[in-house]
């Protein structure tokens, strides 16, 4: 199988794939221009008229082709449907490193159908590489197959992770990565927890973890991980926030255990 087989959300699938690349040519036409910046939950949390125009952009696209659908994004688009399917968008994953000029940046689209994702797209417009997954019909990387990593032991095995922007949450996670990284090949933290996702999913990392993300950073990698042949679980977070840990299943309970470790 070479290309995704989706004949349920096929139409969603592709118009996910398209809005999202639209998305990164505008984003990249951004990067072009001096932008203004705010920031949201603190100061280390920035916010930027690229990320908003992103948002309306798909918000937009999605009321026309998909007028009976929810809406929810990161910068603040709430659209009630009937249909009992949600988009959760994420105009901008990785603020921080696109106003850095790196490349670790995307845009992420996912399609909820009531509690289970069933369409999940995550571009990076500066490499052209679209991670793309339909219920059902395995996940790709640009078109290709991909499959999750099959490393168990934990000793061997690479974790991806990220940390809040609020100081008191950094210092919880602070903690626990100390208590991980010695039993642990080796940590990556690379900005982007839909990339992150991906990047298990594509088997470049063997875990990725993290207990204070928003639902809409890893609502799409969800369903790539899971096609790709992965677990996603959650873990124990806090109100206004999710936690999560993806991986292979053995590879999961292994790391779930050196948490609950003191």
């Amino acid at each position: 199988m070479s290309q995704l087989e989706t004949p349920r959300y096929s139409a969603e699938l592709d118009f996910a794939i398209d809005i999202a690349r639209a998305a990164g040519a505008l984003l990249l036409r951004y990067r072009e221009r001096a932008l203004s910046v705010t920031t949201k939950s603190s100061s280390s949390d920035p916010v930027s008229e690229a990320d908003r125009d992103s948002e309306s952009l798909v918000v937009d696209a999605i009321r026309t082709r998909f007028p009976l659908d929810s809406i929810l994004g990161e910068e603040g688009a709430s659209v009630e449907g009937s249909s009992g399917r949600q988009w959760i968008i994420d105009p901008l994953d990785g603020t921080v490193n696109y106003l850095y000029g790196r490349d670790e940046w995307a845009v992420s689209i996912a399609l909820w159908d009531g509690d289970q994702p069933v369409v999940g797209v995550v571009y990076q417009p500066t490499t052209e590489t679209c991670y793309a997954a339909g219920r059902g019909g395995g996940a790709t990387r640009n078109g290709s197959v991909i499959r999750i990593a099959t490393t168990q032991e934990l000793g061997g095995c690479l974790i991806a992770t990220g940390f809040a922007y609020e100081p008191r949450l950094r210092e919880r996670q602070a903690a626990e990565i100390a208590a991980l990284l010695p039993r642990v090949r080796d940590i990556r933290r690379g900005g982007s927890a839909a990339l992150d996702l991906c990047s298990v999913a594509d088997g470049r990392a063997d875990v990725y973890f993290e207990r204070f993300v928003r639902t809409w950073d890893v609502a799409a990698g969800h369903l790539v991980v899971e096609e790709a042949g992965g677990q996603v679980v959650s873990l124990a977070s806090e109100a206004g926030y999710v936690g999560v840990i993806a991986g292979v299943a053995g590879t999961v309970e292994h790391v779930l255990s050196a948490l609950a470790r003191p």
